[in-house]
């Protein structure tokens, strides 16, 4: 039982270390934090961040690494549902920005990362990738699927919008924060509806 205890306890001290570094390295970068911005915001002593994660490296691999993967299986079961529209699938995909952009204080974790991708170590900018690369798959798998049952009406092939609308929400969350823009991701998402031949439905 004393085992089970401890282990609940590492997971959780685990977790609230990948939290707090995920919500630092989106306000301020991940070249900015120290592990110790990380002890003081945890309430421990960078020792303890060590007995989880040997290097800042490491650290920021399983940040990206869960971040990927929740987002990946967030989009994996909205796809997998069926009684979901391609266009409501859209509606999905844009609401974890639009919600970045009315905070107006954090931006996506991998668009931070790859605002600095060129001073990352190897294995990061690794994650970064696949990240990119897993939205620009699942946008196209949707963009395909919209398109042939009409409900998209786009002109362009699914992989030309999937990168555009990628790029617009990212660069948007960037834009959004530096003019202090509370509204910038929302006109950028009805614009994109614009492009995809929806009716903005965003209010």
């Amino acid at each position: 039982m004393l085992i089970m205890k401890n282990n609940i306890k590492k997971t959780n001290t685990s977790e609230r270390i990948l939290d707090v570094t995920q919500e630092l390295i989106q306000s301020r970068g991940y070249s900015a934090i120290s592990f110790n911005d990380i002890a003081k915001e945890v309430g421990i002593k960078k020792p303890s961040i060590l007995y989880h994660y040997p290097s800042k490296v490491a650290l920021g691999v399983a940040v990206v690494a869960r971040y990927r993967k929740n987002f990946s299986m967030m989009l994996d079961k909205a796809l997998r549902n069926r009684e979901i529209s391609p266009a409501k699938m859209m509606d999905f995909y844009f609401s974890p920005y639009l919600d970045l952009g009315k905070k107006n204080e954090k931006i996506c974790l991998c668009g931070a990362l790859a605002g600095e991708y060129m001073a990352l170590p190897k294995g990061l900018r690794d994650e970064v990738t696949l990240f990119l690369e897993d939205g620009k798959k699942w946008l196209t798998t949707i963009l395909k699927l919209g398109k042939s049952t009409g409900d998209f009406s786009f002109d362009g092939s699914p992989v030309v919008m999937a990168n555009l609308v990628l790029d617009a929400l990212q660069g948007s969350l960037i834009v959004s924060r530096a003019m202090s823009n509370k509204n910038h991701v929302k006109k950028t998402i009805a614009a994109l509806k614009t492009e995809l031949g929806l009716q903005s439905r965003i209010t």
